[in-house]
């Protein structure tokens, strides 16, 4: 029986229902009003990756798959795939007893372009916020709020036996509502919500985010002791800050911080495995021609990748295909969907092309790179997950798609999963992208297990 018989009776993977039944219902209880200080925490951070000229458009771009090759001189049609073999298992299932299997994903809105959402528009309640995430294949969390009346509490449900069971407990109570800013293993931490600075946006002059740390998956909380060095040390989790690259002690959450003094053009840094090194993408402007033209010149800027394998110490800029070069205003749009790597070596960058995706594929670190499969979409690309050297996986809304020859061909193997793909401590989690807000998880990128968000509050 395929999966997406035993995932959903009674329908067809390739064409499920866009059903939005329960969905606002199902907001307002998960996260009861007001919630208002979630929003206006959203707002600042897309005014702050909007720095610069460059757009940082966090979403998900458009998608789908294929079955077909691909090289750099020669560029086919998309042609939409048939269901058919994959190489290698593929399996999925329900882990908790008596938890029923995913709702088919639904339908998304483009609500700024390139960004996509399943909610409304203009609603504070999104999948950024509420989704279940993975700090290791055993510990898992999810953030939300317990409200009476206006007064919320923000809360924290923690299971460390893969959503078997669950305790639900309380952030640590400040003046400026903490949120949940990044979870790896046991370890947890919070950041402080602190006030937009007032007048003009410099990330140099902006002060130190404040921090709780919790090493006991929530259990208690402490102010991490925080220090400055010239390198980061290696396999620690690592984040991006205003101005600096900061990498937190998984034994303590202790957090120590490389200052760029330089900072570079809206440096965004990928979430990416602790062997890959450190991957970021900015843009740097074009060369001007030569000679020189006569009259006005406009310039122009590009995406590129900046590379650090020393802890931040240094970085190094790797040049991205060539269509990510293009910019008709002197400007360039950034998307943390745009490029993907599981070791530092084998490096994927998906090229958006109208209803299609094409994918370019690179195995020196992104020094040299060559064009791959075009990806009929029928809808967006939710995201790209590269497993070891040669597996990648796409999830389409109609589908999951996945390759075991880094990209040249691509088959069928299921339904759509959902979205935001990544690697985590053990394995590698999907998002579900729909009003469950749940978790698929895998230790090998092969055999995929649903996890259903608790009930809260």
């Amino acid at each position: 029986m395929p999966d997406s018989d035993r995932t959903h009776p009674g329908t067809d993977a390739t064409e499920p229902a866009m059903d939005f039944t329960g969905l606002a219902a199902a907001a307002a209880y998960a996260f009861k009003p007001d919630f208002a200080d979630v929003a206006a925490r959203a707002a600042r951070r897309r005014r702050k990756r909007a720095f610069g000229a460059v757009f940082l458009a966090l979403g998900l771009a458009a998608g789908g798959g294929t079955t077909f090759a691909v090289t750099a001189d020669r560029s086919p049609a998309p042609v939409r795939p048939a269901p058919s073999p994959s190489v290698g298992p593929w399996r999925t299932a329900v882990a908790q007893p008596g938890v029923r299997g995913p709702a088919p994903q639904p339908s998304y809105t483009e609500i700024e372009p390139g960004r996509y959402d399943p909610t409304a528009r203009d609603k504070p309640l999104t999948g950024m916020f509420t989704e279940l995430r993975a700090g290791d294949l055993d510990h898992l969390y999810l953030p939300y709020q317990d409200c009476a009346g206006k007064n919320c509490r923000q809360m924290l449900a923690a299971s460390a036996d893969r959503g078997r069971t669950w305790r639900k407990l309380p952030l640590p109570k400040s003046e400026h509502q903490p949120f949940v800013a990044l979870v790896h293993g046991s370890l947890v931490l919070a950041q402080e919500s602190d006030p937009p600075p007032e007048g003009s946006y410099d990330p140099r002059t902006l002060p130190d985010p404040t921090y709780w740390s919790s090493t006991d998956g929530g259990v208690t909380w402490r102010r991490p002791a925080a220090r400055t060095a010239e390198a980061l040390p290696a396999g620690w989790p690592v984040r991006m800050e205003d101005n600096a690259v900061v990498a937190f002690d998984p034994a303590t959450g202790d957090p120590v911080r490389v200052r760029l003094e330089v900072l570079p053009r809206s440096l965004f840094l990928l979430d990416t495995p602790p062997g890959a090194g450190m991957w970021a993408l900015s843009t740097e402007d074009e060369p001007m021609p030569s000679p020189r033209p006569t009259g006005p010149v406009l310039g122009r800027s590009r995406a590129v990748a900046k590379v650090s394998t020393d802890g931040g110490r240094s970085w190094e800029t790797r040049e991205l295909p060539e269509f990510s070069r293009r910019s008709a205003d002197g400007s360039v749009s950034l998307d943390h969907s745009m490029l993907y790597t599981a070791d530092g070596r084998t490096v994927y960058v998906r090229e958006q092309r109208g209803d299609s995706v094409r994918i370019h594929a690179s195995t020196d670190g992104g020094r040299t790179w060559e064009a791959r499969a075009v990806v009929d979409l029928d809808g967006p690309m939710l995201s790209l997950l590269p497993v070891g050297d040669r597996t990648v996986i796409v999830e389409g809304r109609h589908g999951t798609y996945r390759s075991t020859d880094q990209g040249r061909t691509f088959t069928r193997v299921g339904p759509s999963l959902g979205s935001r793909a990544h690697a985590i401590p053990g394995g590698y989690a999907i998002a579900t992208n729909n009003n469950e807000y749940s978790l698929w998880l895998s230790p090998d990128g092969a055999e995929w297990t649903y996890i259903r968000r608790p009930e809260v509050p």
